[in-house]
């Protein structure tokens, strides 16, 4: 099911979306980025392993290849980049779908997440865009539910104790909240 997202959460959104161009576009023209290749990012591990090209060159590739497919898919699915990932980069669509991009990790499709991994992306995304309202989209608890004793509530905890990090809690779906016995 769609999040629904207030119509001032998709101003902000907007807005960074162009900043964040802008500044693609920038460093475009600073001649930083390279010419985009193809290929996914195992592809492009074993493209540098195989020392056809300088860390450097490689690396400026895949970074253009992927803001091609950042491009591609905020144009497509008037789509806003909430995590770039180190996996699939992820993104909320004006219509409140949460899609990831799998072509620049291991794949070569776009495909729609709920659950766990679309709560976790609103989570990484607000933290990456500082906007932090996208939180609000997360259901809310039922009458009956219960806080998650993993994460108290916070919808992320480490891991395991002494982790140092905290990640999106597996254990309520990054809810903070447990279902109704």
């Amino acid at each position: 099911m769609p999040f629904q997202i207030p119509p001032p959460v998709l101003e902000r959104l907007r807005a960074r979306r162009l900043e964040q161009r802008q500044l693609r576009a920038a460093r475009s023209a600073a001649g930083a980025l390279r010419e985009p290749t193809g290929g996914n990012f195992i592809d492009t591990i074993r493209h540098l392993f195989s020392g056809a090209a300088s860390v450097e060159e490689v690396a400026g590739q895949y970074v253009a290849a992927m803001y091609a497919w950042q491009d591609e898919v905020e144009d497509k699915y008037d789509a806003f980049l909430l995590d770039p990932g180190m996996g699939p980069m992820a993104y909320l669509t004006s219509d409140g779908r949460v899609l990831e991009d799998l072509r620049g990790w291991d794949g070569d499709e776009i495909v729609e997440v709920d659950g766990f991994r679309a709560h976790s992306a609103l989570i990484v995304g607000a933290r990456n865009t500082r906007i932090v309202e996208l939180l609000e989209l997360i259901p809310q608890p039922p009458p009956g539910s219960s806080v998650c004793s993993k994460c108290n509530g916070k919808r992320v905890a480490e891991p395991v104790p002494g982790f140092g990090t905290e990640l999106p809690c597996n254990a309520c779906d990054a809810r903070g909240w447990m279902d109704a016995a």
